[in-house]
């Protein structure tokens, strides 16, 4: 891909019309103004963003999206953005965390793979002006502590701050989806050490026993637990998620599918065109032509 990732190593700066704070954990971004040469990017981060005013549209892995004011946008990292356009009176409060940060600050519920999934298909909700107004105030929590001189307890400060925004978070979505909250179990934790597993995979293994072998069980094993947890087995919760890393490159439309191929760890392109009928009904030629026909209708 030849764009870059949006915020690699943050610091606080000012230029290119974004304004930034942050260090190499955690950003916090107030106006945006990113223009389509600079796109497509690649977001390196975990993503919560508010929309205080104005509205912006934009596309996420080739989807299209629109935010207004009061609206909450989250995303995963490795998302592509690309073809934003936003009007003048654009106003938002965006949070930026590396995934390493988020894992570090925050245990995952045992309903992360519902709330991922919501995540996924609806990225967006329309929050209630208490939970904006409470989203505001972290973010300036944040802001002043990114930017005060250092002390004993400024790290802990910060994290505790941030811990709180990814839990807000959690809470927003897992409501709007209606999801209840349950106990951990060994099953629990084993499978959501396996999503994180996952995640982080880029490009994603598409072997069970790469998971397994990692999380010191067997595949059988592994499996068992996944079926218990979501209903599907690891490998059709892999093969999901592989084949969304190859809609999001077909879509991207900045490699060839030959690179796609390499990029993706698969032996030969043709191995690639057998596992992409499979899973979408079509060779990646003519899904990318799909695409291309949709896009210009």
């Amino acid at each position: 891909m030849d764009g870059k990732i949006i915020i690699d190593n943050p610091t606080m700066l000012k230029q290119d019309g974004v304004i930034v704070y942050g260090d190499n954990r955690i950003a916090l971004i107030e106006k945006l103004n990113y223009e389509p040469d600079n796109l497509p990017v690649r977001i390196d981060m975990v993503v919560g963003l508010v929309c205080l005013n104005g509205n912006a549209t934009f596309y996420v892995n080739g989807n299209k999206l629109h935010i207004e004011a009061g609206d909450l946008f989250v995303c995963h990292p490795n998302a592509i953005l690309s073809d934003n356009e936003h009007s003048d009176d654009i106003d938002v409060r965006c949070f930026c965390m590396t995934r390493e940060y988020v894992k570090h600050l925050a245990m995952m519920p045992r309903n992360i793979w519902e709330i991922i999934l919501h995540i996924e298909k609806s990225p967006i909700m329309h929050l209630q002006q208490l939970e904006i107004n409470t989203f505001t105030q972290y973010y300036n929590l944040l802001r002043t502590k990114l930017l005060s001189k250092p002390s004993t307890n400024r790290d802990a400060i910060i994290d505790s701050l941030a811990q709180a925004i990814i839990y807000e978070i959690q809470d927003a979505f897992a409501t709007v989806a209606k999801i209840e909250p349950v106990k951990y179990t060994s099953s629990n934790m084993l499978f959501s050490r396996f999503l994180e597993l996952l995640s982080e995979s880029a490009p994603k293994e598409r072997e069970v026993t790469y998971y397994a072998d990692r999380l010191f069980v067997s595949p059988k094993y592994l499996s068992a637990v996944c079926k218990e947890v979501c209903g599907n087995t690891a490998s059709a919760i892999i093969g999901a998620y592989v084949t969304k890393e190859v809609e999001r490159l077909l879509k991207a439309n900045t490699m060839s599918i030959k690179e796609i191929a390499n990029e993706l760890n698969f032996s030969s392109i043709s191995f690639f065109g057998k596992y992409v009928r499979k899973r979408l009904g079509m060779s990646p030629k003519h899904y990318r032509e799909l695409l291309a026909r949709n896009a210009g209708k």
